[in-house]
């Protein structure tokens, strides 16, 4: 196996494997984390062995911008600490944030990046939906001999091997729109396509989660409007003039959604006016923000039920962003985000893999999951023109 396969391999495991918050050896440090750390070391090697760094104007712009993220967050921990918002010690959001920005900056250092990350990608996915398919099996065969507690939060929602089952939950929310994906570029068979799906799905309603269950919805009647729009044969100003009204649509039913939504929540949720409390920890988490709006107050979570500043998160990635990195690292995620959405704006499955991650940020922070970072980078640096390799490997992953 040669050095870049290897990469490739290990990263995609290593993201796969960041989920399992369960199997964690010191602190926040679990497999996932010690693979990436290792895949870190393995591409300084391949630099070094390399005697020459690529680069080129995407890659000197992404690594300046990501540069300025790193720096933010160092002032930002310095006045936190300073000001007493944030402990000496407690850098484990800067930790989350700086492995896979370190590992994308490498890698773009590397002549054939682009196919790094395609395999990457293909790679994560054969190994997540091994491990959704594991987890079907003791959903529906093995629970019924052997309840194992420690699959389960709190005894009540599915979470696998993850502390918290909304780490899984986005693990799960990512992988149909994948499979529909490889499926439209006849990369995997139709019947294995819609297998994953319905694994993904299975054990995604088994984990219970209002934002997964909500982002689904949404992303799924947005894909078939764009399956329906690019089906039918219009001329274009009968298509703006259809968006232009869908969007209408769309915003005068923004309400009705809201309260939807809410409903979803309760309903979905052990916790009583789960909905409620989520509003609280929005609410809270703006007023620490308020208290430092330019810098934030520190890569931790700043929210509470009751107060600022109580060690909770605010469920929301953009209050969370803002409370830690205020406005200035806002502008940075949104210079990404943005710089993402031109760069995809030709293929409708990168559209809506990131309209989920964006549905889904909006209950809870997404930015210490080094699979958000990645999913941000690969749509950002793959090549759109080049079709996906590796099709005989996929076929075996079912």
């Amino acid at each position: 196996m040669n050095s870049n396969k290897m990469i490739a391999v290990l990263l995609g495991i290593a993201l796969s494997f960041t989920t399992f918050t369960k199997v964690r050896f010191l602190g926040p440090i679990g497999i996932g984390e010690l693979l990436l750390a290792f895949t870190a070391l393995l591409l300084i090697f391949q630099l070094a062995y390399n005697q020459k760094i690529y680069i080129s104007e995407k890659s000197i712009k992404l690594v300046s911008l990501l540069y300025s993220f790193i720096l933010l967050a160092f002032v930002s921990n310095l006045f936190g600490v300073w000001r007493g918002t944030i402990g000496i010690m407690d850098f484990r959001d800067a930790i989350a944030f700086s492995l896979p920005i370190l590992l994308i900056i490498l890698v773009v250092h590397l002549p054939d990046y682009q196919n790094i990350l395609t395999r990457t990608a293909l790679y994560f996915y054969i190994f997540s939906q091994a491990y959704i398919y594991c987890c079907l099996l003791y959903i529906v065969v093995i629970r019924n001999f052997f309840y194992i507690d420690f699959f389960y939060f709190y005894s009540t929602r599915f979470s696998g091997l993850s502390l918290n089952p909304n780490q899984l939950a986005f693990l799960t929310l990512l992988l149909p729109i994948i499979s529909l994906y490889l499926v439209s570029r006849k990369k995997i068979p139709t019947h294995l396509g819609i297998l994953n799906v319905v694994a993904a799905v299975w054990v995604g309603l088994r984990i219970e989660s209002d934002a997964l269950l909500v982002t689904w919805i949404i992303s799924f009647f947005i894909y078939s409007y764009f399956m329906f729009m690019k089906k039918i044969k219009l001329k274009k100003h009968l298509r703006i003039i259809i968006n232009l009204f869908a969007l209408s649509f769309l915003v005068s039913m923004l309400k009705v959604v809201l309260e939807i939504i809410k409903d979803v929540s309760n309903s979905f949720n052990e916790v009583r006016n789960q909905s409620d409390i989520r509003y609280t920890l929005w609410e809270n988490g703006i007023k620490a923000f308020t208290k430092s709006p330019l810098i934030g107050n520190g890569t931790t979570s700043h929210s509470g039920l009751f107060s600022p500043f109580e060690g909770h998160e605010s469920h929301n990635t953009v209050i969370d962003l803002l409370s830690m990195l205020g406005l200035f690292g806002l502008l940075i995620i949104l210079l990404l985000f943005l710089w993402v959405i031109i760069n995809s704006r030709q293929n409708v499955y990168y559209l809506i893999l990131l309209l989920q991650v964006f549905i889904y940020s909006n209950f809870h922070n997404v930015m210490r999951q080094p699979i958000t970072w990645f999913v941000l980078f690969f749509l950002l640096l793959s090549n759109h023109k080049q079709e996906l390799n590796s099709s005989s490997t996929l076929k075996k992953s079912g």
